[in-house]
């Protein structure tokens, strides 16, 4: 099949600021009401679209913190529907590469916060191809997206002005956790709720610009993350990459202890999150195992920190609304450690014309 790719563009990234507070910082700290004022509208929305067919399987497409939001989503409606119906997460280039995925699909959500992403276009032009039906989930009332779309969900109160995305990220997740407890049929008062605990993590950004303080010397980072924290790590890293500009990574915490602890040592921040007793057991020995290979190293679960240890509780949630509240310290550790070595974290460095001349000539 041949995918036509997207052409160079000249970004207009937002130069607006110069120094702290930048951009980020405010769409970082405007996650609790705009995710309050996007569950009710996505709740009132849910109602007016039909509940997708049991049995086959219902697609999360995106790109990018997008196709993280599609991550995190899949997961959360395989607990609301339970095993009766497919909840698959697929990057919009690898629908386009494998487009047998969209053969005997029920519908589709699509994440696109802008609604102009050249290849979630193209993936929603194949799903549309093929009979399926589309629900978008986006931050535009009108775009390209919106018209291929059959039903849209629009995030409230997020519209980015970084081009590190953070509030659309997490809004994007709660509209889609709202339609898929209204079609479920599932009780949601911890998703109504969830925009405290999200303030709350909000709320303790002194601890997370301490943590990038005692990172800030590191190149590299790894992030680790398994079941409902996957997302999280995958959106983690991405964030750590376009803001703070660090080589990042990220990978599942039984996979870190099964042949990625040889690339650790000194120079590296081993970040793990768990979201689980038996996560928290496998994220502690990887830690630990990280510290004494020299490796700087935190870790964030639920239940109280040992003292004496880098480690951060976080508030207690239901595991599907964990992605919403757990990225905060990560968005807060971009933003710090960008701000601490004097970089706009809003641009994405494109204020840098090595990087800028790139996506110019290569469209990226």
């Amino acid at each position: 099949m041949e995918i036509e790719l997207p052409g160079p563009e000249d970004p207009k990234p937002p130069y607006g600021r110069t120094v702290h507070p930048y951009f980020l910082h405010d769409m970082i700290r405007s996650q609790p009401r705009a995710i309050a004022a996007t569950v009710r509208e996505a709740q009132r929305r849910a109602r007016s679209i039909s509940a997708p067919p049991a049995g086959r399987p219902l697609l999360f497409v995106g790109m990018g913190t997008s196709f993280h939001a599609a991550v995190a989503s899949a997961r959360g409606a395989e607990a609301a529907f339970g095993p009766g119906r497919p909840c698959r997460p697929v990057d919009a280039f690898e629908l386009l590469l494998e487009p047998d995925r969209i053969t005997g699909a029920g519908a589709a959500i699509v994440f696109s916060s802008s609604g102009e992403t050249a290849l979630t276009l193209r993936a929603q032009e194949a799903l549309r191809a093929g009979g399926v039906p589309q629900t978008l989930i986006t931050g535009t009332a009108r775009s390209r997206s919106a018209e291929l779309a059959d039903h849209v969900v629009l995030t409230q109160e997020a519209t980015e002005a970084a081009w590190v995305h953070t509030v659309s990220y997490t809004t994007a997740v709660a509209a889609a956790l709202s339609l898929e407890r209204e079609w479920a049929g599932r009780p949601a008062d911890d998703l109504l709720a969830v925009d405290a605990a999200v303030a709350s993590t909000v709320e303790r950004e002194t601890d997370w610009k301490r943590l990038a303080e005692g990172v800030r010397d590191c190149p590299k980072f790894l992030c680790l993350g398994s079941g409902y924290a996957e997302a999280t790590a995958r959106e983690a890293a991405l964030k750590l990459r376009e803001g703070a500009a660090r080589f990042v990574a990220w990978t599942g915490v039984e996979e870190f202890l099964h042949g990625v602890l040889p690339s650790v040592g000194p120079g590296t921040a081993v970040l793990a999150l768990a979201t689980s007793p038996v996560e928290r057991r496998r994220a502690e020995t990887a830690v630990r195992a990280a510290g004494r290979a020299g490796a700087k190293t935190a870790w964030f679960h639920r239940g109280p920190p040992d003292p004496g240890t880098e480690e951060f509780e976080l508030p207690a949630v239901t595991g599907s609304l964990t992605p919403l509240v757990d990225v905060v310290p990560f968005q807060f550790l971009t933003y710090w450690l960008a701000v601490g070595e004097n970089r706009n974290p809003d641009v994405m460095g494109f204020d840098d014309p090595r990087i800028l001349a790139a996506r110019r000539t290569y469209g990226i």
